[in-house]
C-alpha cells in the first residue's frame, strides 16, 4: 500500500512544459499509449465507496485499486491510498475479476509522457478531450514543481479524469458517456 498525492492542471501547455523540463534537467522516462478498463460490481459499490478498480495496459500491465483515505487532509493536492501490482495479462486479469463479480463499467485511453522533475513524477497527458498535466509527489514539491513549470494555481484541479470527462461532455452538449477513447487512427497519429 502506498499513498499517492497528486494534482492535475487543466489548460496545459504540454510543449512548453516539456521544453522547461528538458532545459532544467528533467529526465524523460517514457511516452506511451494507455488503455484502461474500470471494473465494478452491478451495484457500483466500489464507486459508492470512493474506490476504483482498474486494469491498465501501457508499457506494462497493472491492476490498481485506489480509494480516498478515511482521514482526508484538506490540502491543495488529492491523496489516494493506492494498491498496484504488475500482472502478466490484461485479458486474463479482467477475466479473473469477472469471475469475482467485477465487470467493465467504462474504458478510457490517453497518451502519457512521463518525466522525473524537481523531485516529482510529472505526466504530460493527452486525452480525447484535451491536454492535462498530472504531478505526483509530496504536496510542497508538487506546488514547487508546478511553479517551475509556470503552471497557474487557478488551473489546478483535484478532479479525476472521469469527472473532467463528464464535465466536458456536459459543457459541450454531448451525450453522457463515461468512456473516453480515441478513434483508432487518432491514437496512432498522436504517437
Amino acid at each position: 500500500m502506498a499513498l499517492e498525492t497528486e494534482l492535475k492542471y487543466v489548460n496545459a501547455d504540454l510543449d512548453g512544459c516539456r521544453e522547461i523540463m528538458d532545459r532544467q534537467g528533467g529526465h524523460k522516462l517514457s511516452r506511451h499509449y494507455e488503455r484502461n478498463l474500470v471494473l465494478d460490481d452491478p451495484g457500483r459499490t466500489l464507486f459508492k465507496r470512493s474506490a476504483l478498480l482498474r486494469v491498465r495496459q501501457a508499457d506494462r500491465v497493472t491492476m490498481t485499486v485506489k480509494r480516498i483515505p478515511a482521514l482526508v487532509s484538506e490540502g491543495k493536492a488529492k491523496v489516494y491510498v493506492e494498491h498496484e501490482t504488475e500482472v502478466s495479462s490484461f485479458d486474463e486479469t479482467v477475466a479473473a475479476l469477472q469471475v469475482l463479480g467485477y465487470h467493465p463499467v467504462f474504458k478510457y485511453e490517453k497518451i502519457r509522457e512521463e518525466w522525473e522533475f524537481k523531485g516529482c513524477h510529472v505526466c504530460l497527458d493527452l486525452l480525447p478531450f484535451g491536454p492535462f498535466i498530472e504531478i505526483e509527489g509530496s504536496e510542497d514539491k508538487i506546488l514547487s514543481c508546478a511553479a517551475s513549470l509556470g503552471l497557474a494555481e487557478k488551473d489546478s484541479c483535484k478532479k479525476t479524469y472521469h469527472e473532467l470527462n463528464r464535465e466536458f461532455r456536459l459543457v459541450n452538449g454531448l451525450p453522457a458517456d463515461e468512456n473516453f477513447v480515441f478513434r483508432p487512427e487518432e491514437a496512432k497519429a498522436l504517437l
